[in-house]
């Protein structure tokens, strides 16, 4: 009797430490570098935009053998580079327009979204060395700038010879919707590194204090990629 007590008690600790090992759930944290795909934050077919600071922390809590929720918060930072020189016919022409042609300051987010894994480990089997992830979701991004707009500007001979800029600090709300594109490594230890490139298409074009289209497509994109250090629960 105390002899199949015993193996039970040991059965179920061995499945619990099995299934605990399975699991995905963690916390994580992530620094890289970010650009922004703005109407004037760059010249983009020389290659000419910032690469700043971007952070993440999140949560993920795992749903199913593939799918995984995963909640985020971050910031970023954000600034024009000043491509473009005071006596740009650009420049005038957004002034005309009350349009920005600087600004610097912070973006920062949170998002909600289900983590595809595309080739998850299989109970019973060894795990992949490297995992790889996609993600859809849906989030809001608050934004902090420093802008400057040259009001009157006048431009005779390539030169500028009239106009004043104008400075102020403005903020926006927007919704986004984050597209996450990852790989992590498997050591099946409480640790793991993984590198993500994040996507955030913005609702508004205003994020940058200019809406005159400079680019492609419309809404204002921020782009970062991020080295992340995850911490398992239950591993």
């Amino acid at each position: 009797m105390y002899r199949l007590l015993l193996t039970c008690l040991f059965s179920v600790f061995i499945i619990g430490n099995i299934s605990a090992q399975r699991s995905r759930d963690h916390v994580s944290a992530g620094f890289g570098l970010g650009m922004m795909y703005g109407d004037n934050s760059g010249i983009y077919k020389f290659l000419q935009f910032k690469n700043l600071p971007a952070f993440s922390v999140a949560y993920s809590k795992e749903m199913s053998d593939k799918i995984d929720i995963r909640a985020s918060i971050g910031g970023q930072i954000i600034n024009s580079g000043e491509y473009r020189p005071l006596n740009s016919p650009k420049i005038v022409e957004w002034g005309n327009n009350e349009q920005a042609y600087f600004f610097k300051g912070n973006a920062f987010f949170a998002d909600v979204m289900p983590i595809l894994y595309l080739n998850p480990n299989q109970s019973g089997r060894a795990g992949e060395p490297v995992n790889y992830y996609i993600g859809l979701g849906l989030g809001g991004l608050y934004s902090q700038r420093a802008q400057r707009v040259l009001r009157d500007g006048v431009i005779e001979n390539g030169m500028l010879v009239a106009g004043a800029v104008e400075r102020s600090n403005q903020t926006l709300v927007t919704p986004y919707v984050p597209i996450k594109l990852g790989m992590s490594t498997n050591l099946e230890y409480e640790w793991d590194l993984a590198f993500e490139m994040n996507v955030m298409g913005l609702a508004s074009s205003e994020i940058d204090g200019n809406i005159m289209t400079n680019k492609l497509f419309n809404p204002d994109v921020l782009v970062n990629f991020q080295v992340v250090l995850r911490r398992y629960f239950r591993r």
